[in-house]
């Protein structure tokens, strides 16, 4: 674009077989091609009568974005070019008279440069296009996980169901045992840790459980551990803890088909069993890891398992060993598993540890059953802090 026809008609004979090229004498003649040609690169003069080159450049910012614009001018003048650069979006300028390969160097400079802005525009598009595509991909996926995961959820608390009611209901509780707290939080929504109580000949037999594993794998473990005490127990013609924890382990062996091989499964369980007996005021204990804690006149008593578990063991034909005590009136039982003095928190992320347990349960044994419960748990909590809970927590206290 320029207001003297011969300059236009030099311009237009040098790279007419070049590029297809369109002229106007005036900044009017040089819209209406624009608006109705694909035009991808504009040279225009500065200095024009009715529009400058810099305000035509400026005007068609707007519709014509990316077309690479050049200014032509033929004086010195500074501030007329830093003008067209900052108001027009010059690429280049070039001053008159024009050298011809110079003029064409910048035409075919200018020309790639569009054609890589339009590369880039397809790849921008067809990279929107493709993001749009994954979102999509990953919101139905994302919302299928959902609903399966809802799925299973639902199907974990239905599970949850199954194993709470195996476990003694409350009023059975509150039948055999007038006095006591049952503190029982699973990490999960269901866990492997259970506690079983059942009363036969005027014996009442407790026992606490950890199975292995956690969540789904663990109440499997403790369903079938529920079962099986049911069974011995009412098969049992004299019952004595040694003797129910040496047919627990055999039936356990037996269920999971498990062998002496390096390779087969070594599932199993810890646990600590009771029979109070109070025909004759005697509390026999055997344990398999676990432990049994009496407190009587303030003081703590500690009754040791044995260090094997009930399911597979190098040993496995070593009988559990039964101990047996008298018990009086008021003395306070526990049993639990490991889930508590597991616990990670505190200032320096420690375990909670077994000393500090005996101690908060002396702390708080004179206080009522269920006061103690509480109290254990608000321990427990302000204990591990932001921590997640690592394991199952079972605490039982019977108070006779």
């Amino acid at each position: 674009m320029d207001d003297e026809k011969d300059n236009l008609t030099v311009f237009f004979s040098t790279f007419r077989r070049k590029y297809k090229v369109f002229l106007a004498s005036s900044g009017q003649e040089g819209m209406a091609i624009m608006k109705n040609n694909d035009i991808q690169l504009v040279i225009t003069d500065q200095r024009m009568p009715e529009m400058t080159g810099t305000a035509f450049l400026e005007k068609i910012i707007p519709d014509y974005p990316d077309c690479i614009r050049i200014i032509l001018t033929g004086f010195s003048d500074i501030d007329a070019v830093i003008q067209a650069i900052n108001k027009g979006g010059v690429y280049r300028y070039i001053t008159k008279p024009w050298d011809r390969e110079e003029m064409k160097i910048m035409i075919d400079n200018g020309l790639e440069t569009y054609n890589l802005k339009q590369q880039n525009k397809r790849l921008f598009e067809e990279l929107k296009e493709a993001n749009l595509t994954l979102e999509k991909k990953v919101i139905d996926r994302t919302r299928k996980i959902d609903d399966q995961n809802r799925e299973i959820t639902n199907s974990i608390y239905y599970a949850s169901k199954i194993q709470n009611a195996l476990l003694p209901p409350k009023d059975e509780l509150d039948r055999l045992l007038p006095s006591y707290f049952v503190l029982n939080k699973p990490r999960d929504i269901i866990g492997g840790d259970y506690y079983w109580l059942t009363h036969k000949e005027n014996k009442l037999i407790a026992a606490v459980a950890d199975c292995t594993g956690h969540g789904v794998p663990g109440s499997f473990m403790s369903i079938l551990g529920i079962t099986l005490l049911n069974e011995i127990v009412n098969k049992s013609v004299t019952l004595r803890a040694d003797e129910v924890l040496n047919q627990l382990r055999v039936n356990i062996i037996n269920s999971l088909h498990q062998s002496s091989k390096r390779n087969g499964t070594r599932d199993g369980m810890e646990i600590a069993l009771c029979i109070f007996d109070f025909d004759n005021g005697m509390l026999q204990y055997a344990g398999a890891f676990r432990p049994l804690y009496l407190i009587r006149e303030n003081q703590l008593h500690i009754l040791d398992g044995d260090t094997m578990p009930i399911g597979i063991y190098d040993d496995e034909k070593t009988s559990f060993i039964s101990k047996e005590i008298p018990f009086r009136k008021d003395d306070i039982v526990y049993l639990f598993t490991d889930g508590y003095v597991d616990q990670i928190g505190g200032i320096n992320r420690k375990t909670f540890r077994t000393k500090y347990f005996r101690e908060l349960l002396l702390e708080i044994h004179r206080s009522p059953m269920g006061d103690q419960k509480e109290i254990l748990w608000n321990k427990f909590i302000e204990w591990k802090g932001e921590i997640e809970q690592i394991d199952d927590v079972l605490v039982l206290g019977m108070k006779l």
